[in-house]
C-alpha cells in the first residue's frame, strides 16, 4: 500500500504542520548498521541464550518464527534456532538515539523523543522561513537524518500528530522510506485505509475490533460515537476521535537532562570481575564528586565496558530509591558484573549518572499506627465534618467493576468506620 502522495506545495495554506521520525527496530537497525552481514538474518537482542534473560528485540524475520518481546532467550532459541543473538547495548543505543535528537533540533525548536529512534517534533512555518515549501523542507531533513546517522529513516508530516505518526509508521510499497506529507484537510481519508493497528490501543482492543468485523479506521469512523463507547469505554471513544481525524494531542519538549558521565582506561586488557569492581568504584566516586551533584540523588546508572575485540557491553541500574550513595550502587552493580560471561578481555570502562532529582528522605509515620491513632483521626475527621455541615473526607470504593464505563466503576464514599 503507498500511502506517500505529497501535494504541491502551492495546495498548501498555513496550517499546524507536526512531524514524526521514526527507525523501525532502532536497536536492530544499528546492529544491522554495523554489521551489514545481519541483513536479511533474524536478529534476537537481549544476550546469549545461557543467561538467564529476556528478549528486549528483535528483527521481522525473528518475529514471523513466534519470537516476542519479553519471550525467555531460551526459548527464543527453540523457536528461531537460526537467529543470531546479540547483547543489548543501552547506552551505545541511547547515545545514537541523542545524536539524532541533537540533528532534530536543527530543523525544530519543539522536539519530544517518544522512544529511542522516535521522535515527534512541530514544524509548523519553518519551512517558510527556510524560503522551501513544507515538502522540500521534508525531504531535506528526512535526507539529512539518514544520511548522518546511516539508518532505515522514516518520516512523516500532518495537521495532528497522531495522522504524522501513522503515516510514518506505515511502510510504503516497495519498501521505500521516503517521507509523507499527509494533505491538509484530508486526515481522515488518508487514515481510513489504514488496519486497526494503527492506532494506539491495547492488542486485546484491536483483536476485538477484528471480531466484530471492524479491520480498518475508516470503518471505525464510520461507527456510531455512542456505541463504540458503550462497548469498548474510553478507548473506544479515543479509537472513534483518532479514526475521524480528531487529535487534540501537543508535542511536549522535555528539558535537556543533566548527566555525568566518568570513563578510565583499564591499565591491563582484563576479564576477571575484581578489576572491573574495582574499576566501577573509582568511577562511582569521581562521578559523585561532582559538583553538579551537589544536593541531588541519582535514580539511574548505565555501566558500559568495551570490549579488546572492539564490542561493547552495557548494563543498566535503575535504583528503587534514588541515591548518592557509592556503596550501595556498587553493591547492585557487583552482582551483575561477577555474572557475566565476556567474550573477550575488557579494555575500557565508564558509567554515566543520571535521572537526577532532589535530595531523597524517608518520612517515617506521623503516629503509630493502632486502635487509639484511629479513634483520633476518626474523631478529628468528625468534628472536621461536623464544622463544615457536610462529609469532608472521602475514600474511594468499588461499586461496578464489572461496567465498562469508567465512571460506574469506582464511586468516592464518606470516611468512616
Amino acid at each position: 500500500m503507498d500511502v506517500s502522495h505529497p501535494m504541491p506545495a502551492t495546495s498548501h495554506p498555513p496550517h499546524t504542520l507536526v512531524a514524526c521520525l521514526a527507525v523501525p527496530g532502532f536497536v536492530v537497525a544499528l546492529a544491522r548498521r554495523d554489521n551489514p552481514s545481519l541483513l536479511r538474518r533474524p536478529v534476537v537482542v537481549g544476550g546469549s541464550p545461557e543467561e538467564h534473560a529476556r528478549v528486549t528485540a528483535c528483527s521481522r524475520e525473528a518475529a514471523e518464527a513466534g519470537v516476542t518481546i519479553g519471550t525467555t532467550l531460551r526459548r527464543a532459541l527453540a523457536l528461531c534456532p537460526k537467529a543470531v543473538f546479540l547483547p543489548l547495548q543501552e547506552s551505545y543505543a541511547a547515545a545514537e538515539a541523542t545524536r539524532i535528537l541533537d540533528l532534530l533540533h536543527l530543523y525544530s525548536p519543539a522536539v519530544e523523543p517518544i522512544a529511542p529512534g522516535h521522535a515527534h517534533f512541530d514544524i509548523r512555518g519553518l519551512a517558510k522561513l527556510a524560503g522551501m515549501d513544507d515538502e522540500t523542507y521534508l525531504h531535506d531533513l528526512h535526507g539529512s537524518v539518514a544520511l548522518s546517522s546511516g539508518l532505515p529513516v522514516q518520516l512523516a508530516a500532518a495537521e495532528t500528530v497522531f495522522a504524522a505518526h501513522a503515516a510514518a509508521m506505515t511502510r510504503t510499497s516497495g519498501g521505500e522510506t521516503r517521507p509523507v506529507l499527509v494533505p491538509p484537510g484530508q486526515a481522515r481519508a488518508f487514515l481510513s485505509v489504514l488496519p486497526v493497528e494503527a492506532l494506539p490501543l491495547s492488542p486485546e482492543m484491536h483483536q476485538r475490533l477484528r471480531l466484530f468485523g471492524v479491520e480498518t479506521l475508516g470503518q471505525v469512523a464510520a461507527l456510531p460515537f455512542a456505541a463504540l463507547q458503550a462497548q469498548f469505554g474510553h478507548e473506544g471513544a479515543r479509537a472513534w476521535e483518532l479514526a475521524t481525524g480528531h487529535d487534540d494531542t501537543a508535542i511536549v519538549p522535555v528539558r535537556d537532562e543533566l548527566r555525568i558521565e566518568a570513563n578510565v582506561e583499564l591499565p591491563a586488557p582484563t576479564a576477571s570481575s575484581e578489576p572491573l569492581v574495582a574499576a566501577t568504584r573509582g568511577l562511582l566516586q569521581r562521578a559523585l564528586a561532582e559538583p553538579a551533584l551537589r544536593g541531588q540523588s541519582v535514580r539511574r546508572m548505565d555501566w558500559r565496558l568495551g570490549l579488546e575485540n572492539g564490542e561493547q557491553l552495557s548494563r543498566r541500574f535503575v535504583f528503587r530509591d534514588p541515591t548518592t550513595d557509592a556503596l550501595r550502587m556498587l553493591f547492585l552493580a557487583r552482582q551483575r558484573i561477577e555474572r557475566l560471561q565476556l567474550p573477550a578481555a575488557a579494555v575500557e570502562i565508564g558509567l554515566t549518572l543520571s535521572g537526577l532529582c532532589s535530595e531523597y528522605g524517608h518520612q517515617s509515620n506521623l503516629w503509630p499506627i493502632g486502635p487509639r491513632r484511629q479513634r483520633e483521626l476518626q474523631e478529628a475527621i468528625d468534628q472536621l465534618n461536623t464544622r463544615e455541615g457536610a462529609p469532608q473526607v472521602f475514600r474511594i470504593v468499588e461499586v461496578q467493576p464489572w461496567s465498562r464505563i469508567p465512571e460506574r466503576q469506582l464511586a468516592l464514599v464518606a470516611f468512616g468506620p
